[in-house]
């Protein structure tokens, strides 16, 4: 399993989304994924599955290098981005 990131970064983090406010926030990868959605979150199990924070939508899916090296994995992660997309035109 990978590092947590920096906690001190997480407050920088937390104030470019304020920010920017985005509707949508696609997590490339189980990293990402746990730093923002909690250190349960497996990204095999849980890629694909919406999750809504504070009026913002969230979309765990695997990172581009996992891709790569498990091209059985890209049909999972095509779908995931045709939900965003999907998402995206419903708000």
């Amino acid at each position: 399993m990978p590092p947590a990131p920096e906690p001190a970064c997480l407050p920088y983090l937390r104030a470019q989304v304020a920010l920017v406010r985005p509707k949508v926030i696609v997590l490339l990868g189980a990293t990402a994924a746990r730093s923002v959605l909690g250190d349960q979150v497996r990204i095999t199990r849980d890629r694909g599955q919406w999750v809504e924070k504070k009026g913002v939508w969230i979309m765990p899916t695997y990172h581009p290098a996992a891709l790569l090296r498990d091209e059985t994995k890209k049909r999972d992660a095509w779908h995931d981005l045709q939900a965003v997309r999907d998402k995206l035109k419903e708000l």
